[in-house]
């Protein structure tokens, strides 16, 4: 392994942390576009997205049990405002279905592996709703692993393609 690579391991490894604790300020996907462009050996990008991946996950299981642990303290309500077309009505409600199938541990899992593939619900909220669910960390943090695996080497190699 060339020194270039481990910095680039440690930089995915980086950005999976930060963008799974503040993923309003890390974008993990923009970084996967920079790999897809700039990282000429397919190796090496299945290398970094699995870099990434492994550190998104961990980050995600540590606000899974911030989240477990918050949810026997605090019960929040939020009000949310009406969506102002038939488009996001549709999606809001697909998205408070998936959400409320997080209290069934493996429908739940249906939800983390959509959220993970496709940012529908918002994987943020996800994990935070998983948390203070029932769903069982270890089969939520697997479908988190399989779906942003999959997600993130498909931008990857598009984009790798396309540049």
């Amino acid at each position: 392994m060339g020194g270039d690579l481990i910095l680039q391991l440690l930089g995915a490894f980086a950005v999976g942390i930060g963008s799974a604790l503040l993923p309003i300020f890390v974008n993990a996907e923009i970084f996967v576009g920079g790999v897809g462009a700039a990282v000429n050996s397919r190796v090496n990008i299945v290398l970094i997205i699995l870099a990434l991946v492994i550190a998104t996950t961990i980050g995600k299981a540590f606000v899974f049990q911030l989240a477990r642990r918050g949810a026997r303290r605090v019960q929040a309500s939020v009000e949310r405002k009406p969506p102002r077309n038939r488009f996001f009505s549709g999606i809001r409600k697909v998205s408070d279905w998936l959400l409320s199938l997080l209290d069934r541990p493996y429908l739940g899992a249906l939800t983390a592996f959509a959220s993970s593939l496709t940012g529908l619900p918002p994987l943020a909220i996800v994990t935070i709703v998983a948390g203070a669910s029932r769903q069982p960390q270890w089969l939520f943090l697997t479908a988190v692993f399989v779906g942003r695996m999959i997600q993130f080497l498909a931008i990857a190699f598009l984009l790798h393609q396309v540049i």
